[in-house]
């Protein structure tokens, strides 16, 4: 399960959802989804799925809750961006 908080309508059909603010770093995430993207995740659907647009640094960011950064430190990992 990942999480999306503070669903906001911005414009026709879009909306943007914040991450958990992440355990290390404490800093937050913005994305911006459609409302079939939102419908699916209130479903249950994977994140994988709803955040599709982004990559996986981001997705990562609202399954774990760990930022793109952090994450790579701390697993000693080269960064999502560098793949």
């Amino acid at each position: 399960m990942f999480t999306l908080t503070n669903p906001m309508k911005v414009m026709n059909e879009r909306y943007v959802v914040t991450s958990l603010p992440c355990p290390a770093c404490k800093e937050t995430e913005t994305v911006s989804i459609s409302s079939e993207q939102l419908f699916a995740y209130n479903q249950g659907g994977y994140a994988q799925d709803v955040l599709k647009d982004y990559d996986a640094g981001i997705r990562e960011r609202f399954i774990s809750g760990m930022c793109n950064d952090c994450f790579c430190t701390m697993n000693n990992f080269a960064s999502w961006d560098e793949e």
